[in-house]
C-alpha cells in the first residue's frame, strides 16, 4: 500500500525535502572539516606526518572522520527529532525554512572555528586549548589591534563573505543533485524503519564507539608525535574540549596528601605530610652566614623580557645578523645561561610561577590570588629587608595585576601612566610603553632609593610583543635576515620581528650600562634578565627534536666583582636551569644567614639542591641527565602515560632525538610536577 494511503502527499514532499537538505549539510560538513584538517596538516605537521608508519596514517584519517561524524551527528540530531514529530503537519513548511537556516548556521560555525583553529595552530603549535580563554582577561582594545596587525582579519572577512556566497551556490547545486538521486520511503512501514534507522545511526555516530566509553578527548591520539595528534579534532570540537576543561579548572582540586607523600618519596624525602609543619620542609633554604653580605646587601633587579627567546638568539651573528645590540658587551662580560627554561609558556603563566611558584596562569584573576603562598618572593624579599617595586610597561589593570601585585606585598607598582608622567614624550605601542622608557623609569627608581634600604625590583617589558614594531624615534638597525631563516617564520613582517627583538635587547643593554657606569649603583646592584617565554608561532610542532628548544629562554646575571669574590661564585655556562632557580641563586649571593622556601637551586654553587631540575610546565630535565622528559600526558591505547623521555643529540642548545626512548625513567621529573600542583591545592584551600 502506498505511503499516501496513510499520510498526505504533503508529508511525502516534507520528508523528501528533509532527507535532501540534511544529506546536503552532512556531506558539506564532512568535506569542510576534512579540508580544514588537511590544511593544518600540510601547513604545520607535514614532516612528522610523512615520517609515521602507514598504519598510523590510516588510523589518523579513520579517527578524524569518526570525530567529525560525532560532531555532525550531534548537530543534526535536533532537525531529525523535530522532523520525526512534525513532518506530517502543515506547519512543517515553516520548519523547512528553519532547517535550511539551521544547516547554514552549522556549516558557518564549522567554517569559522576551522579558520580560528588554523591561525591558533600557526601561533601556538597546537589546536585550540584553554589558553584561548586567557584573551577574555586581556585588554580588549590591545587584543583587537594585535589581531588586526598579525592576522589578515579584513582580508579574511572579505574571503569569508565571498566563500559564503560561493558555498551557497554550491550547496544549491548539491541539493539539486541529491534530490534527483536519493530514494525516499513511500510507505508507512518504510518511513517508520527510516526514522528508527536514522535515530540509531545518529546515536551511534554521536557516541562514536561501541565500547564501554564513547569517543572522547583521550582517544584523540594515533602516534607519539603531538603535532599530528593536534590535527585530529576539528576546530569546533577542540574549542568545546577547551571550554569544558576551562570550566573544570575554575575549581581547584582538593589536596591529596597521599599523592604528595608518594611524590616526595620518589625524590628521596621521607616527610610526614600529615603534619602541616612538615609539608614544606623539602623547600626550606638557608643562606650561609657571610660577614661581607651582613654589611653589603645589594639591590636586586630582575628584568622579565617579553619573548626573549633563545631560539631567536641562536640566529645572532655580530657581523651578519646583530640581534644583541648594546647587550652584547654584557653577554660577553657577565654570566649567561642558555640551557635554561621558562617555567610557564605565557607571560601571566610565567609571572605567577616566578612570583609564587603556583602553576596557575589565571591566579591573578581568581579568588585564590590572596592566599598566603609560602614561596611568595615578594614576602620573602620584604622579610630580607628589601623595598619591593614592580615596574611594568603595560597597564597595571592587565589581568588584575595591580590588585594581585599589591596583595603579594609589593610596596610600589609602577605602570605606564606613572612612566608617562615622568617621561611625557615616551613612545608606546599597542600593549604599553616602549622598553627605552621602561628602563629609564627603572633607573630612576634605583636612583631615587640609592640612599635608603636596598631595592628588589622586577620589570616587565612589552615592546617585543605582537604587533611587532620599532618605535618611531628609533633609527632601525638594518637586520638582514637570510632566506633560510625567513622560511621558518610564517609572517609577512619577519624582518620587523627581528628588528623589534634587537631593539628590546639593545635597550636592556643600555639599562645595564647605565647601572654599571653609575658610581652609586655599579658596586651594589645585581641585575638579572630572562624571557617570560619563547617566541611563538614558528612551527615547533613540526620539529619534535625541538621539544626543549621550544621552551628555552636565556638567563643573564650581573654581579659586582666584590660579590663574586666574597660569595664563592662558581659559574658553569652549560648548567641547566629554569625560572624557579633565579631568585634562589640571587638570594644565596645577596643575603646572609636567611631562611626562605623555594623549589630553586643556586646556579652559581655546587651545593646540593633538593629539586635539581630544569623545569617547564611541559618538559623537565634532571640537571645531571642527558635526556628530557615530556610532561604532556600521552595515551597509549587506554593507558595514560604521564611522561615520555627523549635523549639529547649533543647538538648546540638542547635538541633531542625525535623518537621516544622507553628505557629512560622520568619518575622524578613527574614527581616534581605533582609536588608543585599538590602544594598549590593545599595552600589554595587552606
Amino acid at each position: 500500500m502506498k505511503f499516501n494511503s496513510y499520510i498526505a502527499k504533503r508529508s511525502q514532499d516534507n520528508l523528501r525535502y528533509f532527507i535532501t537538505s540534511t544529506t546536503t549539510t552532512i556531506f558539506a560538513a564532512i568535506a569542510l572539516l576534512m579540508l580544514a584538517r588537511l590544511s593544518i596538516l600540510v601547513a604545520f605537521a607535514r614532516e612528522p606526518f610523512l615520517e609515521i608508519p602507514l598504519i598510523e596514517k590510516i588510523n589518523f584519517f579513520i579517527l578524524a572522520i569518526r570525530f567529525d561524524l560525532r560532531v555532525i551527528a550531534i548537530a543534526m540530531a535536533l532537525p531529525l527529532l523535530v522532523t520525526l514529530v512534525t513532518f506530517y503537519l502543515s506547519v512543517y513548511k515553516y520548519i523547512k525554512k528553519a532547517i535550511d537556516i539551521y544547516g547554514y548556521i552549522i556549516l558557518f560555525l564549522l567554517f569559522i572555528f576551522s579558520i580560528i583553529n588554523f591561525f591558533y595552530f600557526q601561533t601556538y603549535d597546537k589546536s585550540i586549548d584553554t589558553f584561548i580563554f586567557a584573551f577574555t582577561k586581556e585588554d580588549p582594545i590591545a587584543v583587537c589591534k594585535t589581531l588586526l596587525n598579525d592576522y589578515p582579519i579584513i582580508k579574511g572577512l572579505i574571503a569569508v563573505v565571498v566563500t559564503c556566497f560561493i558555498a551557497k551556490y554550491l550547496l544549491k547545486k548539491l541539493f539539486n543533485f541529491l534530490d534527483e538521486i536519493i530514494k525516499f520511503p513511500k510507505t508507512f512501514k518504510r518511513v517508520t524503519i527510516y526514522f528508527i534507522v536514522n535515530i540509531l545511526i545518529c546515536a551511534f555516530f554521536a557516541r562514536g564507539s561501541l565500547g564501554t566509553f564513547p569517543l572522547r578527548q583521550l582517544n584523540a591520539q594515533v602516534t607519539d608525535k603531538s603535532a599530528i595528534n593536534y590535527c585530529i579534532p576539528s576546530g569546533v570540537l577542540a574549542f568545546y574540549w577547551a571550554y569544558k576543561w576551562n570550566e573544570t579548572t575554575k575549581f581547584i582540586p582538593q589536596y591529596d596528601k597521599f599523592i604528595l607523600q608518594f611524590a616526595y618519596l620518589n625524590l628521596g624525602f621521607n616527610v610526614n605530610v600529615a603534619y602541616s609543619d612538615q609539608i614544606f620542609k623539602p623547600l626550606e633554604h638557608r643562606t650561609i652566614k657571610n660577614e661581607f653580605l651582613d654589611t653589603h646587601k645589594p639591590n636586586i633587579v630582575l628584568n622579565v623580557m617579553e619573548s626573549m627567546s633563545t631560539h631567536m638568539l641562536s640566529y645572532d651573528d655580530k657581523d651578519k645578523l646583530d640581534l644583541l645590540g648594546s647587550l652584547r658587551e654584557h653577554f660577553d662580560e657577565d654570566m649567561v645561561f642558555t640551557n635554561f627554561l621558562s617555567e610557564g609558556n605565557g607571560t601571566s603563566d610565567s609571572l605567577a610561577r616566578l612570583l609564587t611558584s603556583v602553576p596557575d596562569l589565571n591566579l591573578s584573576t581568581s579568588s585564590r590570588m590572596n592566599k598566603d603562598y609560602i614561596c611568595n618572593i615578594v614576602k620573602i624579599m620584604k622579610k630580607a629587608g628589601y623595598k619591593t617595586v614592580f615596574v611594568t610597561a603595560s597597564s597595571a589593570s592587565w589581568r588584575n595585576y595591580d590588585n594581585f601585585l599589591k596583595t603579594l606585598g609589593f610596596d610600589e607598582v609602577i605602570e605606564r601612566t606613572h612612566v608617562k608622567r615622568d617621561f611625557p614624550d615616551c613612545t608606546q605601542g599597542t600593549w604599553g610603553i616602549d622598553d627605552e622608557y621602561l628602563f629609564k623609569e627603572a633607573y630612576k627608581v634605583l636612583k631615587d632609593n640609592a640612599q635608603s634600604k636596598p631595592v628588589f625590583m622586577m620589570t616587565l617589558s612589552i615592546t617585543n610583543h605582537p604587533p611587532y614594531r620599532v618605535p618611531e624615534n628609533v633609527e632601525v638597525q638594518k637586520v638582514d635576515v637570510p632566506k633560510s631563516i625567513l622560511k621558518r617564520f610564517p609572517y609577512e613582517n619577519t624582518k620587523t620581528i627581528f628588528a623589534t627583538f634587537r631593539y628590546a635587547n639593545d635597550e636592556l643593554g643600555k639599562f645595564i650600562s647605565s647601572i654599571k657606569n653609575d658610581e652609586e649603583l655599579k658596586e651594589n646592584t645585581f641585575i638579572a634578565a630572562t624571557g617570560d617565554h619563547n617566541l611563538r608561532g614558528i612551527g615547533y610542532g613540526e620539529h619534535p627534536d625541538e621539544l626543549v628548544f621550544g621552551h628555552e629562554v636565556p638567563l643573564y646575571i650581573y654581579m659586582p666583582k666584590a660579590y663574586i669574590e666574597n660569595t664563592d661564585v662558581s659559574f658553569e655556562k652549560n648548567r641547566k636551569g629554569s625560572h624557579k632557580d633565579i631568585m634562589t641563586t640571587l638570594l644565596n649571593h645577596a643575603v646572609s644567614d636567611f631562611k626562605f622556601h623555594s623549589f630553586g637551586c643556586d646556579l652559581l654553587s655546587s651545593d646540593k639542591c633538593n629539586f635539581p631540575f630544569a623545569f617547564n610546565s611541559e618538559v623537565a630535565i634532571g640537571t645531571d641527565k642527558d635526556y628530557a622528559c615530556s610532561l604532556t600526558p600521552y595515551y597509549e591505547g587506554n593507558m595514560l602515560r604521564p611522561t615520555r623521555a627523549f635523549k639529547f643529540t649533543g647538538a648546540p642548545y638542547m635538541i633531542v632525538k625525535p623518537q621516544e626512548d622507553k628505557s629512560l625513567d622520568c619518575t622524578k621529573e613527574h614527581s616534581l610536577h605533582l609536588i608543585q600542583s599538590e602544594l598549590y591545592y593545599y595552600q589554595a584551600h587552606d
